[in-house]
């Protein structure tokens, strides 16, 4: 397995793929119409250098976006497993990655961002948390996805939060 920068090529496979697994996750979340990556967001972090893919044998199994937020902060997010290749340690491999690049840029700490039903429990949510928490991540603050993202909410069929997790990588 080999993880690279993403390339032009491989929008094709991913856009696709992000949206089915979102899709998929955050039904409930979501009106008709809503997609998690568009082709403008690929182009966009493909341009800035944030989008990360896992290739196996040459087809693309997962992914994972990481920008630099501060000088010394990263952050991860669209952490994408394909779904025939669930169970198979590619979430902990991504993780694993997104953590040594953010170490090796000289990073000390690295955040990242869990959407959830603002007045009920999403199954898949509570365990991303608990996983992330078991890596060393710390709740920091929950805050309301409308704030973050208001041209959204027309496609929200319910109260969105994110949770906000910080994790010291010195």
């Amino acid at each position: 397995m080999e993880i690279r920068l993403a390339v032009e090529s491989d929008k094709d496979a991913l856009v696709p793929m992000v949206n089915e697994v979102y899709y998929s996750s955050e039904q409930d979340f979501w009106k008709d119409g809503y997609y998690r990556l568009t082709e403008n967001d690929f182009d966009n972090y493909l341009m800035n250098g944030w989008l990360y893919v896992l290739m196996e044998s040459k087809k693309l199994i997962g992914c994972v976006l990481l920008k630099q937020v501060e000088p010394k902060v990263s952050s991860f997010s669209m952490l994408v497993c394909h779904p025939e290749h669930r169970k198979q340690g590619i979430g902990n491999r991504l993780v694993k990655f997104v953590t040594e690049t953010a170490i090796q840029r000289g990073n000390t700490s690295m955040n990242l961002e869990i959407l959830s039903p603002k007045y009920w429990e999403h199954k898949e949510k509570i365990f991303l948390k608990s996983w992330y928490m078991n890596m060393g991540y710390q709740l920091i603050k929950e805050v309301d996805f409308k704030d973050y993202y208001p041209d959204h909410m027309a496609f929200m069929r319910c109260e969105l939060v994110f949770s906000l997790y910080k994790k010291s990588l010195i």
